[in-house]
């Protein structure tokens, strides 16, 4: 766990397109932020990793915000950025002076897959860590961010809230910062497996809207059904299987990977045609309220009232 030092944190903003290298910064606001993004030069320091506006994430960012049927979580992630690219790409739409500053934090950031999902138009992007492998512009725990109440108008936190030692705490402290009428977009996993998390720590719908009842304004969406999961936990266990391979028999087990390759498009095709026969057709009213009851991921999307 990282301390935070008290004499400021480490900052990494894009200023209306531009990126932006930031020095140091204090508990400030919005114009303190915005006045760091201003003040420093449009150069990063070699090594450093930001965001660029409109770029799509490499390596582990890019397969998050496109997965492909031959990637092993297909049926995980690709309901997860559907909905995102629908809520992120309608950010904006609600009556607002477009002059005002527009400040979005990314919050357990990692390679900010779905930075491209935002409009174009940002006046600052804020990237929060845990610690600083992703490179974020901001080490920090969700319980406690260095940002002064009220200073962002968009909020995004994907698969983290599980991970937090105090999950309400770490509601409590968007709550604080997002500004009145400012959205909240939270994912976190359903059924969906992952390894060191404390069984307290999986929600159930209700939960989260326990959880988030502070908002105004709650919705929670389930992600990526019951009919799908058989097929994603398959392809789950077959990607292991072949990770264990190559650690034990080295080069002798690369085959295995072009053999899985088959196995992963066919069962995730498989799962995309239940889940579409859920949609849609005769049996939807049956289909689709079985499909919703063990979800692999939860869509959070809150809003602060005015």
């Amino acid at each position: 766990m990282h301390e935070l030092a008290r004499s400021g944190w480490r900052l990494h903003l894009a200023l209306r397109g531009v990126n932006f290298a930031g020095a140091h910064l204090g508990t400030g606001g919005r114009h303190a932020l915005l006045k760091k993004a201003t003040d420093q030069p449009q150069q990063p320091a070699p090594g450093e990793f930001l965001v660029p506006s409109g770029a799509v994430a490499r390596g582990e960012g890019r397969r998050r915000a496109r997965p492909r049927l031959w990637h092993h979580d297909y049926l995980h992630l690709r309901p997860l950025a559907a909905d995102l690219r629908h809520v992120l790409g309608d950010a904006r739409g609600d009556p607002r002076d477009v002059a005002e500053p527009w400040l979005i934090l990314d919050l357990g950031c990692g390679a900010s897959p779905y930075r491209e999902f935002f409009p174009a138009v940002l006046d600052a992007y804020v990237r929060v860590d845990l610690d600083g492998g992703a490179s974020p512009g901001v080490v920090a725990r969700g319980e406690s961010l260095p940002f002064a109440a009220a200073t962002f108008d968009g909020i995004l936190a994907t698969q983290v809230l599980l991970l937090a030692e105090e999950p309400a705490a770490m509601v409590a402290e968007i709550r604080r910062v997002i500004r009145p009428g400012g959205r909240v977009w939270v994912t976190c996993h359903g059924a969906w497996p992952r390894s060191g998390v404390a069984p307290e720590n999986r929600f159930g719908e209700p939960d989260l809207e326990r959880l988030f009842a502070a908002f105004d304004r709650v919705s929670v969406t389930p992600e990526g059904g019951y009919l799908g999961l058989p097929f994603a936990l398959f392809n789950l266990a077959l990607r292991e299987g072949v990770r264990a391979a190559q650690r034990r028999f080295g080069r002798a087990a690369l085959l295995l990977r072009l053999v899985a390759v088959p196995c992963f498009v066919a069962a995730n095709l498989t799962g995309r045609v239940l889940e579409r026969l859920a949609a849609a057709g005769p049996m939807r009213p049956l289909l689709s309220h079985l499909d919703r009851s063990l979800p692999m991921n939860y869509l959070v999307v809150a809003e602060r009232g005015v």
